[in-house]
């Protein structure tokens, strides 16, 4: 049965929506593009550069900061009843190459927001209260992504993440070293719940109509790399009938995925967004292509019939082409479910505020995935402009911002001011 939750409902307690947007567009300064995006890859000068500014804020907002061995950056405010765990609040200041404002920023500095709030009114909270970010979340430098929280929650071994390197050959370690974010924080601690604020990437708020997406969990995921073998050749000089271009066969391969992906739309999704080729040369028929796939879908049936689907288009195209087509599947990314009460809660507190609700699941990979399976999880979504993401063109509203970002404020001070362990 729904009902309200925290102990003392607070209407007037509001962020300060100018000062988040001037945090947001200053930190976006930092790798800035020219069409006003950002370029901040993991563990880059320009990531350390981020991660400074974000720990001059926090100490600034009277958090004691910590770093931990895998670099995700904590900033704890400390709760008034000793002994008990955290509620954590955050996300990530990484960004793609090239990236956009907003992604993974928004649930940082919203949560370094609603800690500056709660100081300004004197309010308390009998739990901790710990603003994260997280280490290579996007993935891009150093796979894989969601890494931080990975190590973090003991999903993935830091000895392992430490040495995944880069396309350049600098490892993790290396690369923490190089930054001075290689710290000693403890990991795997107890942790009362964790809540991440993010733009949606996606269109379907903003197509409803609606401010603040309660999200009840993820979708499943599959990836997997394709390698297409053929034989050197002269671009010029070859006869067409001599030639194996196994790139000739990728482009066939992948304009498939692209058809069943939209086959599989609105719900589904696949597509290629990698490809390396070997020598590389405007004069040589490559003899190696690799390109990478991605999908998504709701549900587990339907995800493995793009699987199906794909490695049929991949074996007609090898038996046509002459082609060796091999495909390397890695295992799904299961869908997530988040916290049931946790979502009822944000309903609520969107609902007191003014705000529509809709319920939705992740479409893409977010750290809330690695630390719904540790405790207590819960996503709220916004809208971005069009849903794009991953972008320069990425874009947000202020007042989408502010509202986010006072459904978290309530929710975290609901979370860790209440009277019990419930």
């Amino acid at each position: 049965m729904s009902r309200l939750i925290w102990r003392t409902p607070l209407p007037d307690l509001a962020v300060d929506e100018e000062r988040l947007w001037s945090d947001i567009m200053t930190l976006a300064q930092i790798g800035v593009l020219p069409d006003g995006g950002c370029d901040r890859l993991a563990l880059t000068e320009a990531d350390a550069a981020a991660r400074s500014l974000l720990r001059y804020w926090f100490q600034q907002a009277g958090l004691n900061v910590s770093v931990d061995p895998i670099g995700n950056v904590f900033g704890r405010r400390e709760g008034t009843q000793p002994g008990l765990p955290p509620v954590f609040v955050g996300s990530h200041i990484d960004t793609q190459s090239p990236g956009g404002k907003f992604d993974g920023v928004l649930g940082v500095l919203a949560g370094l927001e609603c800690i500056r709030t709660l100081n300004r009114a004197g309010i308390k909270t009998r739990y901790p209260i710990e603003v994260v970010n997280w280490t290579n979340e996007e993935g891009a430098r150093f796979a894989p992504g969601l890494m931080g929280s990975a190590v973090f929650t003991g999903q993935l071994d830091l000895a392992a993440a430490h040495a995944s390197k880069d396309p350049s050959g600098v490892s993790v370690a290396e690369a923490l070293t190089r930054i001075r974010h290689l710290g000693d924080a403890p990991m795997q601690r107890p942790v009362d719940s964790y809540f991440e604020l993010h733009i949606e990437q996606g269109d379907r708020l903003q197509q409803a109509g609606h401010r603040i997406g309660v999200v009840i969990g993820s979708e499943f995921n599959c990836f997997a790399d394709i390698t297409c073998i053929g034989e050197n050749g002269h671009a010029q000089a070859t006869p067409m009938a001599q030639r194996r271009n196994p790139l000739a066969a990728a482009a066939e391969l992948i304009t498939a995925i692209e058809a069943i992906g939209h086959r599989n739309a609105p719900v589904g999704s696949a597509g290629v967004a990698s490809l390396r080729l070997w020598p590389n040369n405007r004069i040589n028929i490559p003899h190696r292509v690799v390109f990478t796939y991605s999908g998504t879908h709701p549900e587990r049936a339907g995800m493995a019939s793009m699987r199906h689907e794909i490695g049929e288009a991949a074996a007609a195209i090898a038996r046509r082409t002459g082609i060796r087509i091999d495909v390397e599947a890695s295992p799904d990314r299961e869908a997530i479910d988040f916290d049931p009460a946790l979502a009822v809660l944000v309903e609520e507190i969107a609902t007191q505020q003014g705000f529509s609700t809709m319920r939705l699941r992740s479409r893409a990979g977010h750290d809330a995935i690695r630390m719904a399976p540790y405790c207590p999880t819960q996503m709220i979504f916004v809208p971005c402009k069009d849903g794009i993401s991953h972008s320069e063109f990425e874009d947000c509203r202020s007042d989408d911002v502010a509202a986010g970002a006072n459904v978290l404020l309530h929710a975290l001070h609901a979370r860790a001011n209440r009277a019990s362990d419930r």
